[in-house]
C-alpha cells in the first residue's frame, strides 16, 4: 500500500511542475505553425497573382496587336487586281519591293513572263482565250522572292462587245472640248488634271452613247488623263500633255504713215489675219514656229479701221484700233 501511495504522490508532484512548461511549448508550436501556414498561404497567393497578371498581359497584348500579312523579308505581300476590258484583261500588280517580272498562264498552258524593270506598280493587258478559262499569275521581285496569286476564272465569247469607246479632243478658243462615244452605251467618262481629283461624268438618258465635256485650261504645262468606259466594261484611256495659254499678244502703233503691228506668243504663232477697213488679208510669210512677228499696214486717207486676229493653233486673240489720216 505504501508503495502504491508513494507512487501516487510522486505522480501528483510531477503533473504540477510540468504543466507550465508543456503549456509554453504548446503555445510556441501553435504560433510557429500559424506563422508557417501564413507564409505558405502568402506565397501561394503571390504565385497565383503573378500567373493571372501574366495571363492578362498576354491577352491584352494579343488583342492590341494584329500583325500585317508579310513575306519573309517583313514587307507587306504584293497584291493583284484584274480589270476585264472586252477581249482582254488588265493585270495590275502592286508591291512594296521592286518587281522583276510577272508570270502568267491560261489553264494548263505555257507560262509567259513580262519584265517589270523594278517597278513597284506594274500593269499590262492579256488577251483572253475563247470560253471559260483559269488564269494563273505569279510575281518575282528584285530580291528573287516569288509570290503566287490565287487563280482567277475569266470567260470570253466572240459574241461579247469588244469595241472600246472613242475619245476625241478639240482645242478651240482657249478651251478643250472632249467627246467620248461608244457604239452601244457608255457607263461613264472621267477626266483628271495632274495633281487634282478625278471628275466622273455619266451619260444622259436621252443620249447614252455620247458624253461631251468642256474643260477650262489653265496656263502652264500639265497632264490630263481621260477615261471612257462602256456598259460591258470596255475601257479606253489616254493621257495628254496640255499647254495652257492665253493666246497671242498683239500691240499696234503708228509710225511713218503705217500701222506697225507686233504679235508675240511663247508657244508659236500659227496664223494672222487682219481687216483694214473692208479689206481682209492673211499674212503668208510667218516663219514656222515663230514666237514674234511684226508687219506694217499703210494708212489710207481718211478713217482707218484695223482688226487683227492672231492664232496659236485653235486659240485666237482679236485686236481693234482706229486712226484717221
Amino acid at each position: 500500500m505504501n508503495q502504491i501511495l508513494v507512487t501516487d504522490v510522486e505522480n501528483k508532484g510531477q503533473d504540477g511542475s510540468m504543466k507550465p512548461i508543456i503549456r509554453f511549448f504548446c503555445i510556441v508550436c501553435i504560433v510557429f505553425s500559424l506563422i508557417m501556414i501564413g507564409e505558405a498561404g502568402f506565397n501561394l497567393y503571390k504565385s497565383l497573382s503573378n500567373k493571372e497578371s501574366s495571363t492578362n498581359n498576354a491577352q491584352n497584348s494579343d488583342s492590341a496587336y494584329t500583325p500585317a500579312k508579310t513575306n519573309q523579308d517583313g514587307d507587306a505581300k504584293p497584291e493583284l487586281k484584274m480589270e476585264k476590258n472586252g477581249s482582254s484583261v488588265n493585270l495590275i500588280v502592286n508591291s512594296q519591293v521592286g518587281i522583276n517580272k510577272v508570270i502568267y498562264k491560261w489553264n494548263n498552258g505555257n507560262e509567259t513572263a513580262v519584265k517589270a524593270d523594278g517597278k513597284k506598280d506594274f500593269d499590262f493587258d492579256v488577251e483572253i482565250p475563247q470560253g471559260d478559262n483559269t488564269l494563273s499569275v505569279s510575281m518575282i521581285d528584285v530580291n528573287g522572292n516569288k509570290t503566287k496569286f490565287k487563280d482567277q476564272k475569266v470567260s470570253f465569247t466572240s459574241a461579247d462587245d469588244t469595241k472600246k469607246p472613242v475619245i476625241s479632243i478639240e482645242n478651240r478658243d482657249g478651251k478643250l472640248y472632249v467627246t467620248a462615244m461608244d457604239e452601244t452605251e457608255l457607263d461613264y467618262f472621267s477626266y483628271q488634271w495632274e495633281g487634282q481629283d478625278e471628275v466622273v461624268v455619266t451619260p444622259t438618258e436621252e443620249d447614252n452613247k455620247v458624253i461631251k465635256q468642256e474643260l477650262e485650261v489653265q496656263q502652264g504645262t500639265t497632264r490630263l488623263t481621260l477615261v471612257a468606259v462602256d456598259k460591258t466594261g470596255n475601257k479606253e484611256s489616254t493621257t495628254k500633255k496640255i499647254i495652257g495659254s492665253n493666246g497671242p499678244a498683239i500691240k499696234a502703233s503708228i509710225s511713218e504713215g503705217n500701222f506697225v503691228v507686233n504679235v508675240t506668243d511663247e508657244f508659236g504663232i500659227t496664223k494672222i489675219v487682219y481687216t483694214h477697213n473692208e479689206e481682209e488679208v492673211e499674212v503668208e510669210d510667218i516663219p514656222e514656229g515663230a514666237t514674234e512677228y511684226e508687219f506694217r499696214v499703210p494708212l489710207k486717207d481718211g478713217a482707218n479701221y484695223l482688226k487683227i486676229n492672231a492664232y496659236e493653233n485653235g486659240i485666237m486673240t482679236e485686236y481693234k484700233c482706229k486712226k484717221t489720216k
